[in-house]
């Protein structure tokens, strides 16, 4: 027994050693371009062995979190196949993937807001909604018609409440904080959008966690992306239109095609052709990542330039964010314990109403309103993640189901099946 304990011991010792490697070479890497390029990035030809030197550090820091990964007991049991190891690997450890080609389009933004990452942004977007449509089976849109207070509910409270919220802070942070009229604006329109946009499968992973109702969290975020084109340009009018230039047919129409579109197509081909969707259900989620991945590291390439010539901006816009986020989800857990909610269904509503679809946001800000709107989603999609997985989910884990009044959405989901979110 002694022995057991010794070893479980040693793999323990094992796994934290090959994370603290894996953190180094990552940071190693980061820091050599960063310095060297006097903190404002580079292309990546400028310094051929400099931008050569970062990758293969990141690389070996992945492959070795990736070691970690599977000595740990987050890898689930009974994985023979390497691919799908690779893809729990890339699920689980979805934050540091992201976080690094965020920081990769951050220091090589010459060369990648030129290459198709960034011009292509909108396909991976819409790449990332097929994968959520795909994982929406039919049964996830019958539980609509079951359940249509609950689900009706925390759609309007949603609606309602998180683009005034957004209203509020970017009025009282931004604009009346910040002295460049031009871009406090920006900012605030920025904060708005991500006030309007749809829910995505952070929410469904953050809810499966917590223990919430994650048949209903599926339902609303499927429900709430094909309502978003139909709802979020009239808000973004009634809120910013006054304050800029917005062409409401062409924001209608790139939300029907990068948003509703994708979902639909997605959610039929899955309901049609269960059966092979449920052979490669493993590599849904690392397929929306690499996407999210691409369009947050294209985005941050066209905001680096603006970001570094107005550094001074990145105190005001953390603290709006923080409070953003903070507030959203106070709203998603405190008001639909008034309306009847349960406890399992309250922990679904908090992340369907605290959290927003940072890669739509982040398109739709840089096709109609501009770089420093796009630097708002960019900081939001990990703050977001980073408060809810930390904060909100161990805070909510503790808080047991009371089998209110109001009955769970029950049902099996693709999503339920999933380890971590985009």
């Amino acid at each position: 027994m002694e022995g057991l304990t010794d070893g479980r011991r040693h793999t323990l010792s094992a796994d934290k050693r090959m994370k603290y490697i894996s953190n180094l070479f990552v940071i190693v890497g980061f820091l050599v371009t960063f310095l060297i390029s006097r903190f404002v990035g580079m292309s990546l030809g400028a310094m051929p062995y400099v931008s050569a030197f970062t990758i293969v550090c990141w690389l070996i820091g992945i492959y070795f979190g990736y070691l970690a990964f599977i000595r740990s007991k987050k890898a689930p049991a009974g994985m023979p196949a390497s691919w799908i190891k690779v893809c729990a690997f890339v699920s689980g450890y979805s934050s540091l993937l992201l976080t690094l080609m965020v920081v990769f389009g951050y220091l090589f933004y010459p060369t990648i807001e030129k290459s198709f990452i960034a011009k292509g942004n909108a396909w991976f977007v819409m790449a990332s909604l097929f994968v959520l449509g795909l994982a929406i089976t039919g049964p996830d849109w019958k539980r609509i018609a079951k359940s249509p207070k609950v689900i009706g509910l925390a759609l309007l409270v949603r609606w309602i409440c998180l683009p005034l919220v957004a209203y509020v802070i970017a009025y009282f942070i931004f604009i009346k904080l910040i002295p460049d009229a031009t871009t406090a604006r920006n900012l605030a329109i920025g904060l708005v959008i991500v006030g309007v946009g749809p829910t995505g499968t952070t929410s469904n992973a953050l809810t499966m966690i917590a223990g919430g109702d994650l048949a209903m969290s599926v339902t609303v975020t499927g429900l709430n992306t094909l309502v978003t084109p139909l709802v979020a340009p009239f808000i973004l009018l009634l809120l910013v239109g006054s304050t800029t230039h917005m062409d409401m047919r062409a924001v209608v129409i790139d939300l029907l095609k990068i948003v509703a579109l994708p979902v639909t197509l997605g959610s039929l081909l899955g309901w049609m052709f269960h059966r092979s969707i449920n052979c490669i259900k493993p590599t849904l989620t690392p397929m929306a990542v690499i996407a999210l991945g691409f369009v947050m590291m294209g985005t941050m390439s066209k905001g680096a330039a603006t970001l570094i010539k107005q550094f001074y901006i990145l105190p005001y816009l953390v603290v709006g964010v923080i409070l953003f986020v903070v507030v959203g989800y106070a709203i998603g857990w405190f008001i639909p314990k008034h309306l009847g909610f349960n406890v399992s269904q309250r922990k679904a509503a908090c992340f369907e109403i605290g959290t927003t679809n940072a890669a739509v946001t982040l398109v739709l800000a840089l096709r109609h309103f501009g770089p420093l709107a796009v630097i708002v989603s960019i900081l939001y999609g990990k703050i977001m993640v980073i408060v809810g997985a930390t904060l909100i989910v161990p805070l909510l884990q503790r808080i047991k189901d009371d089998g209110g009044a109001a009955p769970p959405i029950s049902g099996n989901t693709a999503i339920g099946e999933r380890k971590s979110s985009v």
